[in-house]
């Protein structure tokens, strides 16, 4: 589902389409490394999209800063740093996709630097968790 909230729902469909991405670069080519890479910023794009719907207007930058640069200098890629922000406001994780987001949470951006072709079994294993998470937010909004 979409949120109201325009930010929201342009990072809730970056969300979306780069899984879908990530899955076909995986399953086509066979890229683990770029598919694993795509995944991670996929959770990224979710909580902050589910951080924009949970963070009321009068609580966001009143400086006309666009909301992505706010998110960005707030969170920068940290996976953790958002779900804390979430849970203070009432969005923890079950204990289901608390143990997939234990498993996704090793992302880091810094895969985009790594030259190797990456595991397949491991990233299978992560974008099923990613997935799992993005369908959890994507129910919250």
């Amino acid at each position: 589902m979409l949120p109201h909230d325009s930010d929201a729902r342009k990072f809730a469909r970056v969300a979306v389409r780069r899984l879908s991405e990530a899955k076909i670069i995986q399953s086509r080519l066979q890229l683990s490394a770029a598919a694993q890479y795509l995944g991670g910023y996929a959770v990224e794009c979710i909580l902050k999209a589910l951080v924009v719907v949970t963070t009321p207007r009068n609580r966001r930058p009143a400086s006309g800063e666009p909301t992505m640069t706010s998110l960005k200098k707030e969170f920068g890629h940290d996976l953790h740093r958002l779900r804390r922000h979430l849970a203070r406001f009432g969005h923890s994780m079950p204990p289901d996709v608390a143990r997939e987001f234990l498993f996704v949470g090793s992302w880091d951006p810094q895969l985009r630097y790594d030259p190797g072709p990456g595991d397949p079994d491991e990233c299978e294993r992560f974008l099923l968790a990613a997935q799992r998470i993005v369908q959890w937010a994507d129910e919250r909004m």
